[in-house]
């Protein structure tokens, strides 16, 4: 006599949306903060392609017939984490590089620490000192980014949202209070903040042994004749 085993079905755990994600994570609702959603929006298409973050393309009923993207709960650390870095450092390119690149996540984080810690401006800047401490700490750490969640030293609201004084990250916040600044981390915020005329005068200046600044100093320069050199294409061709 043959015996059917029965086992119980197993469930599916289905991914979630975007605005489900950043609402479980941080308590925000993107519908009301369209500013949060776009930069959210941004920050993920560029971190799924360059493959450091995961999608699942799901099946839905609707008139359209479009399928939607859904993020897998296995990757709410990396959404958190990689949001909170957005709002520090202020572009989706400089995320993905402290992800994949251990050597320029700690650079990054020596500097952010050096930047951040030695300010007067921490708590007017709406940060949790301890919390800060902790963010710092594990992000020079050689800790997972997608394993291990990054405390969130913002305590009002995330930068994203373009509340306050924070105007969209935190190195805008700062470039307000340029003249506060050293040259090195004045070159630095301009940079970051996609002001590339100001990130030049500043590198053109700078006398460093530093080698994140140095780095990113050539790559401000080259990056300067490169745009300088496409304007005088445009012109020659009036």
């Amino acid at each position: 006599m043959s015996t059917t085993c029965w086992r119980k079905p197993v469930a599916i755990e289905q991914g979630l949306t975007l605005p489900q994600a950043v609402d479980r994570l941080f308590g925000i609702p993107l519908a009301r903060h369209p500013v949060l959603r776009n930069a959210v929006n941004t920050l993920v298409k560029a971190m799924s392609q360059a493959k450091q973050l995961k999608l699942e393309e799901e099946s839905i009923a609707s008139a359209s017939g479009r399928n939607r993207w859904t993020l897998p709960r296995s990757e709410l650390i990396g959404l958190n984490n990689a949001i909170l870095l957005h709002g520090v450092f202020g572009e989706p390119k400089v995320v993905i590089r402290i992800f994949s690149q251990p050597k320029e996540r700690r650079q990054h984080a020596e500097w952010a620490r050096s930047l951040l810690l030695e300010r007067q401006s921490v708590a007017s800047l709406g940060l949790i000192s301890r919390e800060l401490l902790r963010f710092l700490d594990l992000l020079d750490s050689a800790a997972d980014l997608k394993q291990e969640r990054l405390p969130n030293p913002f305590e009002n609201a995330l930068p994203q949202m373009g509340l306050g004084d924070y105007g969209g990250n935190l190195l805008k916040a700062l470039a307000t209070q340029t003249a506060a600044l050293s040259m090195g981390d004045s070159m630095m915020v301009h940079y970051f903040n996609g002001e590339l005329e100001q990130a030049y005068a500043a590198a053109i200046g700078l006398q460093t042994d530093n080698p994140l600044l140095r780095q990113y100093r050539q790559l401000i320069l080259d990056a300067y004749q490169e745009a300088k050199d496409f304007d005088d294409l445009l012109d020659a061709w009036r």
